[in-house]
């Protein structure tokens, strides 16, 4: 097949079962993740959250009152969406480096079908996080109304395609594990903690955290998941949590489609 055609073969949206089901036998296969996948919501929540309880009570958000726990329940979860990058990153750095990536495109996979089905591992850690998570919230008096905190999951799914589409674009530049690791340390870091996830934003913060806030994507992906958890779905803040994946995924699919296609990175 003449090189220059490889884009223009195309499996349509078969494709993107085809890559789901490979990512999910990758996923399967890592039981090491799962251990460690399940030790963040326990540490992150069943810790750190439980701990700072106890020093705070009561918070108000969108004219409610509601625990500590409530409120920073949903916080972890928008944790698990960022830290799900790395993921993300990792499989499509892998595929990348040894050529994967250019045979799925050579082969009929579309980037757009790419992306969608790369969901596929970052989403089945997202699940099993966010189980773990919901069990110890119901244990501890952390869930305000299951159902709404059901459906809220509905905008974290989505808001996930972000991070997902984030890390795959990273995933270009980058050729090796160091680099992705140093960029996990300077995106998830500031990202996760320089939005009200733990704590309640107010006029006292610092100009810097301030800033911080209001420039990350997070934070409106965070307003979002909160408007349904808490009975309230605004609509102003649910689109904007799904044009910011629409945005990063398209961003995403135009990388995709125009950089070189490489058998090896060696």
């Amino acid at each position: 097949m003449n090189p220059l055609n490889f884009r223009k073969t195309s499996l349509g949206t078969r494709a993107i079962k085809i890559v789901a089901y490979n990512e999910w036998k990758a996923f399967k296969q890592n039981k090491g993740l799962l251990l460690s996948m399940g030790m963040e919501p326990l540490m992150s929540y069943g810790l750190l959250v439980l701990a700072l309880s106890t020093n705070f009570s009561v918070v108000k958000i969108m004219g409610l009152t509601v625990s500590y726990r409530q409120y920073a329940l949903t916080g972890v979860l928008t944790f698990f969406m960022t830290t799900q990058m790395s993921q993300a990153m990792y499989r499509a750095t892998v595929d990348k480096e040894y050529g994967l990536l250019a045979l799925k495109f050579l082969n009929g996979v579309q980037p757009w079908c790419y992306l969608v089905g790369m969901n596929c591992f970052p989403l089945l850690g997202l699940i099993f996080q966010a189980v773990i998570l919901l069990f110890l919230g119901a244990i501890t008096g952390g869930i305000y109304n299951l159902s709404w905190l059901l459906l809220s999951l509905l905008v974290v799914v989505i808001s996930l395609g972000f991070w997902t589409s984030l890390g795959i674009l990273l995933s270009t530049r980058i050729s090796t594990y160091e680099k992705r690791d140093v960029i996990m340390t300077l995106v998830f870091t500031p990202v996760s903690f320089a939005t009200p996830a733990l704590y309640v934003f107010s006029d006292k913060l610092p100009w810097l955290v301030k800033f911080l806030v209001v420039i990350n994507p997070l934070t409106y992906q965070l307003r979002a998941i909160r408007t349904v958890a808490f009975g309230k779905f605004e609509l102003v803040l649910l689109l904007v949590a799904a044009f910011l994946t629409l945005g990063m995924m398209a961003l995403t699919n135009g990388v995709l489609k125009r950089m070189p296609l490489k058998f090896s990175e060696h």
